[in-house]
């Protein structure tokens, strides 16, 4: 299917700390007719963000290494799914007959991004396995450029944009690979981040994983030898039912995690990602508001659409997706007292990086309420 006289597809990561309004942008501009919006890809390839080394290797990558990436069925999201946990951004809708289950797992590209591109993601599997298995030898962002390229033509798309909640934490690992690449950067009040990360499920796994890695001193959910067990004296009684043979789903509902807690890992992916992001030339980065898309989305769009390029600017496309643009049901200020103080103050080192480059809006939703 590769045309060597076709104009290769435009490069644009939609990136953000997680729970930033990035689902939205990228459901909106899955319907824009010149773009391939790429979903959650990153995403569940790294597994949450557990596994990033595996999945951006050094040195040459086979075709075959390359699929066993796209196609690895991966521990946590696994747990996820069998346990009735599932994220509502997996698209993936597994039924007695789907061909693959919470028994056999489901392979990582197929979780959100095939489905978020067509309604039979099982075939479009099968055509970029076939695709894959072309490919020459190379580094692995070339790979992934090949394979966006592809989906590029084979969904007739001038440029592709790929979204993952919380990729802000790959911003190195995407300016190395994908050098040629511009970046959208959602930004939502981190405080209203923190509530909703702390109600979401694979946020909630997140926080969970983490807890266990610091404990154990090594990811439990890991491949490791059979014989390779735990010392459970170290774990506190709270983290065993979230240990991998142990699993208990019931838990993970039941764990409380204060939103103060995610207010602090905003704040250090906002740190990390703006300095990033500011080391690129200003014309690769486009900053949007969240806020900004609630309060003006036909605005907001336009925006959008000139970074991607002139010729994506479509008055239509801005009216249509406007009108799927509606405001949040909670807010952090809705929170007790003590609370919102907490995740206030968890939240203002996230709030300094942002200002430190330049990134601040002066209506009072980004203004921390203590100044």
């Amino acid at each position: 299917m590769s045309n060597p006289s076709r104009r290769p597809p435009g490069q644009v990561f939609v990136t953000g700390t997680g729970r930033c309004g990035s689902t939205l942008v990228s459901e909106l501009l899955r319907t824009h007719p010149r773009v391939l919006s790429l979903s959650e890809f990153f995403n569940h390839l790294t597994d949450m963000y557990r596994i990033t080394a595996r999945v951006f290797p050094q040195g040459p990558v086979t075709a075959g290494e390359f699929w066993s990436l796209l196609s690895s069925c991966n521990a946590v999201n696994g747990l996820l799914n069998a346990g009735g946990l599932t994220p509502k951004e997996v698209l993936y809708r597994m039924t007695d007959t789907s061909r693959f289950r919470r028994e056999t797992g489901i392979p990582a590209v197929l979780l959100t991004t095939l489905p978020h591109l067509s309604d039979t993601p099982d075939e479009l599997y099968d055509e970029l396995e076939t695709a894959v298995g072309a490919f020459p030898d190379a580094p692995v962002g070339e790979q992934y450029t090949r394979l966006f390229s592809w989906l590029c033509e084979r969904f007739g798309k001038s440029v592709w944009a790929e979204r993952s909640g919380g990729s802000l934490i790959l911003a190195g690992q995407f300016r190395q690979h994908f050098p040629d690449a511009r970046y959208l950067h959602i930004v939502r009040d981190g405080r209203d981040c923190a509530l909703s990360m702390s109600r979401h499920s694979g946020f909630r796994m997140a926080a969970v994983v983490m807890a266990l890695n610091l404990t154990l001193g090594r990811d439990p959910y890991a491949e490791r030898p059979a014989d390779d067990g735990y010392d459970l004296g170290f774990v506190p009684e709270e983290l065993l039912p979230f240990l991998p043979d142990r699993f208990d789903p019931a838990a993970v509902r039941a764990y409380r995690i204060p939103a103060s807690l995610f207010g602090t890992y905003w704040s250090d992916e906002m740190k990390r990602g703006t300095e990033a992001l500011s080391a690129l030339p200003e014309d690769r980065v486009l900053q949007i508001w969240y806020e900004d898309l609630l309060a003006a989305p036909a605005e907001t769009l336009r925006r959008i659409a000139g970074f991607l390029g002139p010729e994506h600017v479509d008055e239509q496309w801005e009216r249509r997706a406007a009108a799927h643009v509606a405001t949040p049901s909670s807010s952090w200020r809705d929170l007790p007292d003590a609370e919102r103080d907490e995740l206030d103050e968890a939240c203002a080192a996230g709030f300094s990086a942002l200002a430190a480059h330049g990134v601040t809006r002066s209506t009072d939703t980004t203004v921390r309420s203590s100044t």
